[in-house]
């Protein structure tokens, strides 16, 4: 780590096309392999934060207290956690995984009570942060199954799909109601003072995407733009994330406000077409590095290839923080982790 520039005004000039020192990092961890990591560097498991003193990640995430902050820092005690939706998170999942759907048989959303975003105590974990390592990091916020994932939580995968396709303006109802609870939640974390917005949401496979462009932009984009408003009007840069191939729309997130795109998941969207599509729309790429493949079964000089094929395509304008395409997850062996961290601290200073 340099010893002048802070992790923080790193970042934050790497977002503003400025000239940096080093190239950041920021690697992120399955809840699952998030515990094989305490156990590697001896540690206790915790808040991921508490893995800063071994890898030099840019971003603290504020979580909120909730089941998905609950696994994200190891404070939870039950398999099934169920949140203020009403909706179970299984803790036991690799990744995000729902067992309820409280709209699933009774679409009538007049029954259904919709949660306070204002709710005592979901915003506990922010101040703790800010005070912590708000001089050096830049404390995110942490929005995550947004407006889609959200909705397709609360009614079914399969009849969330239905409902887009053959009832749009019932989706459009139920979406509201969502926004509503995400402006309101991006309003709270602003007043408590988060440094960088995180926003997620999946629209994409690796296939393609979940919907037509034409569906996204009809339905989610002006909502999605009404939230990102409130950190942009904030001063505030923002980090969007979503699975898969989302390729039509990063056009359309970028005009709506987005500065760091997550994930960039190779074996979705190819990275020299990215860099040639988008690498001059001010846009920071978040990702890269193949979880699915080099990562799980490359040697290490494989890895280093991957690494500085990233450094080629997305990081050629020095728009790129150092990270792999998805999480990575506890089926990647630990040496292979190490190989890439000691990969990552060679070649971030070319």
């Amino acid at each position: 780590m340099s010893n002048t520039i802070t992790p923080k005004q790193r970042m934050l000039d790497l977002i503003a096309g400025r000239s940096i020192d080093i190239r950041p990092i920021q690697l992120d961890f399955s809840p699952l392999m998030l515990s094989k990591m305490y156990a590697h560097f001896g540690i206790p498991p915790g808040a991921e934060e508490d893995l800063l003193p071994f890898i030099d990640n840019h971003f603290v995430y504020a979580f909120l207290n909730d089941p998905f902050g609950a696994q994200r820092r190891h404070t939870y005690t039950s398999d099934i956690l169920y949140d203020d939706w009403g909706i179970g998170w299984d803790m036991r999942q690799e990744g995000l995984f729902m067992v309820n759907h409280p709209l699933h048989d009774d679409m009538d959303l007049d029954h259904y009570r919709f949660p306070d975003p204002n709710r005592p105590g979901l915003l506990d974990n922010v101040q703790p942060l800010l005070e912590k390592y708000g001089k050096t990091h830049l404390v995110c916020s942490y929005q995550v199954t947004g407006l889609n994932e959200r909705a397709s939580a609360l009614r079914g995968y399969e009849e969330w799909m239905v409902d887009i396709a053959g009832d749009p303006e019932y989706a459009a109802e139920l979406l509201d109601h969502i926004m509503d609870y995400q402006t309101r939640l991006a309003k709270n974390y602003i007043a408590a003072g988060v440094t960088c917005g995180r926003y997620g949401d999946d629209y994409g496979t690796q296939q393609g995407m979940l919907m037509s462009p034409k569906c996204f932009r009809e339905l989610f984009k002006p909502r999605l733009a009404k939230i990102f408003a409130l950190y942009k009007d904030a001063g505030l840069p923002l980090v969007y994330h979503s699975c898969g191939d989302i390729r039509p729309i990063i056009g359309d997130l970028i005009e709506i406000g987005v500065d760091v795109l997550n994930n960039v998941q190779p074996e979705a969207m190819p990275r020299k077409e990215l860099a040639d599509n988008f690498g001059d729309r001010n846009l920071v790429f978040y990702g890269g590095i193949s979880t699915q493949q080099v990562l799980r079964t490359g040697t290490p000089m494989e890895i280093e290839s991957e690494v500085r094929d990233c450094m080629a395509t997305l990081g050629k304008r020095g728009r790129w923080i150092m990270s792999t395409g998805i999480s990575i997850t506890s089926d990647v062996d630990i040496e292979r982790v190490d190989t890439l961290l000691q990969t990552i601290n060679k070649l971030r200073y070319e």
